[in-house]
């Protein structure tokens, strides 16, 4: 007889009992990358912790069409090795000039979006891999066909969906926090009057002739 328990990593599988098991997800919420100074690390696949916004920044509800949204994730292989091609699509009705706009606007931008699936809150996007917007638009043929827009947001590459244990978070009142990055990593976020220091054993001049 098998033994249930927990052997490293891997993890008992039991029937579900009970539970719901709903299609689809129960809401979207979106924010843009640029709106955002910090995401928590995840660990084991789950983000701990709140996001942090700059001012202004928060996300957005989107209602969507009932039962037209999903996410996928499909495992992509190459010679380069494996990664992932997730993608969120929907559908918003209708034709409207100001959906257009704000839709046309979006494809030159980045974005993390924050979902509900069966009752548990997931993250779509990091600072370090945001998603990426695209949509139609289908007026319909007959009276009965759905005029809407259909909207994906995707991406290619390393997982960037992960569970979310944090808030929705307020955005912070008062000038934006300055980036401290290092490489193109972010390594601090300053409030007005904190200082940053960094020591070695290199000089400022020096550091900036050798490298």
């Amino acid at each position: 007889m098998p033994t249930f328990a927990t052997v490293g990593y891997l993890n008992t599988i039991i029937h579900l009992k009970g539970e719901d098991n709903l299609g689809g997800l129960q809401q979207i919420m979106v924010c843009r990358k640029a709106d955002i100074t910090l995401i928590p690390d995840p660990v084991g696949g789950i983000v701990y912790g709140d996001i942090t916004f700059g001012p202004g920044g928060a996300f957005v509800q989107w209602d969507v069409t009932l039962e037209s949204s999903v996410i996928q994730s499909q495992e992509v292989v190459t010679k380069e090795g494996s990664s992932k091609r997730n993608s969120l699509a929907f559908t918003i009705p209708k034709g409207r000039s100001d959906l257009r706009n704000m839709f046309t606007r979006m494809e030159k931008d980045e974005f993390v979006v924050l979902f509900l699936e069966n009752g548990k809150q997931k993250l779509f996007g990091q600072l370090h891999a945001p998603v990426l917007f695209s949509f139609s638009h289908s007026s319909g043929k007959k009276f009965s066909d759905l005029n809407a827009f259909e909207g994906r947001f995707y991406y290619d590459g390393p997982d960037n969906v992960f569970y979310y244990d944090g808030d929705t978070g307020t955005p912070p009142a008062g000038p934006a926090p300055s980036i401290v990055m290092f490489n193109g990593e972010v390594i601090a976020s300053l409030q007005p009057g904190e200082t940053l220091n960094i020591l070695s054993d290199y000089s400022f001049s020096e550091y900036f002739t050798t490298s």
